[in-house]
């Protein structure tokens, strides 16, 4: 099974996505076969730390400071002989297909064998320990894993080097970081990156894999003015090429500023919010969104060249209707004129 369709399969089943709905790694968290024994071999082998907190505030949603649980675990991993090379935000690394899949290719050449989910929900600190699965599966459900939890890092960390002590591991990570490492996002786009759209559009078949109820994207697709399908998440982009489609519709998931930095937008430093800027009828409509609230950003890739086509405007929106929606108008604006 594809290391993203687990995703994709839960969006599916609810009908809906949520900027602030994280239950489907949580689920998959949540099928782990959970043992008394610790990852084999993690006292001597990298392991990438991928981080979860709750939101700032909801109203708007803003991302809450998961460094700042980084910083506090750091030292107890050191102790307990964790090495602990890289962390992430979770949300950054399952923000879409695309970004996964930059994703794991660009961690594979850093012989990481382990991931730590390290999270803090209603309270309490959850530390989860586990292999990764593959190449191109960083976990899959049922798979072996070590978690404790509890509502002080000091006690948690005491736990978690207790047991590493008490363990028949050979440790040689002994010259681990005392503060941590935070890691960037690979490059989405590995072709011709461009903010426009295609003219060809018109004439050929854009892909959308199903990433939520098909009535629903077919409401926020209602003023696409060319033709399109749906298919199989799973299905290969070359295979798609055959079936007749030689565009495919993505998305990028993640805070603002994460995601128009994976999307390779430019970024001033003291910028606090990013606005959006949709046009239908010759009327503009913006809206603003902290940098730190999660939002959707569409865009349509060509799937032979790779070539990535954004928009003329930053569009992104918190709900992926309203996003792309935004992205569709857009879209049409510049490419229909009536």
């Amino acid at each position: 099974m594809h290391k993203y369709l687990l995703i994709v399969i839960f969006f599916l089943a609810t009908g809906t996505l949520k900027a602030q709905d994280k239950r489907p790694i949580h689920d998959i968290l949540d099928s782990l076969q959970y043992t008394q024994e610790l990852p084999k071999d993690i006292l001597k082998t990298k392991s990438m730390v991928l981080v979860d907190v709750p939101p700032k505030s909801t109203d708007p949603y803003i991302r809450g400071n998961w460094k700042a649980l980084a910083e506090a675990a750091q030292p107890g991993f050191r102790k307990a002989g964790i090495d602990a090379v890289v962390y992430y935000h979770m949300d950054d690394i399952y923000s879409g297909k695309e970004s996964f899949d930059a994703f794991m290719g660009n961690f594979n050449g850093r012989e990481i064998e382990n991931v730590v989910f390290l999270t803090q929900e209603n309270g309490m600190i959850k530390l989860i320990l586990s292999k990764v699965h593959d190449e191109t599966h960083l976990i899959v459900p049922g798979q072996a894993a070590w978690k404790a939890e509890n509502a002080d890092m000091k006690d948690l960390m005491t736990n978690l080097y207790r047991i590493a002590a008490n363990s028949s591991q050979d440790r040689e990570n002994l010259l681990v970081t005392t503060v941590p490492e935070f890691g960037e996002m690979p490059r989405v786009i590995k072709a011709r990156r461009g903010e426009y759209y295609d003219l060809n559009f018109s004439s050929e078949k854009l892909a959308i894999p199903m990433f939520a109820d098909t009535v629903a994207i077919s409401q926020a697709m209602i003023n696409y003015p060319y033709e399109y399908g749906f298919v199989d998440p799973e299905r290969e982009e070359k295979k798609l090429r055959s079936d007749g489609y030689q565009y495919i519709l993505y998305y990028v998931h993640s805070t603002a500023k994460s995601v128009k930095e994976m999307l390779e937008y430019p970024i001033k430093e003291s910028e606090t919010a990013f606005i959006s800027e949709v046009i239908v009828d010759d009327k503009t409509r913006t809206t603003s969104n902290n940098i730190n609230t999660p939002v959707y950003k569409f865009y349509i890739k060509h799937i032979y060249s790779g070539n990535v086509f954004l928009g003329k405007r930053w569009d992104a929106a918190p709900r992926w209707q309203d996003a792309l929606i935004n992205y569709v108008d857009n879209l049409r604006n510049e490419l229909v004129r009536n």
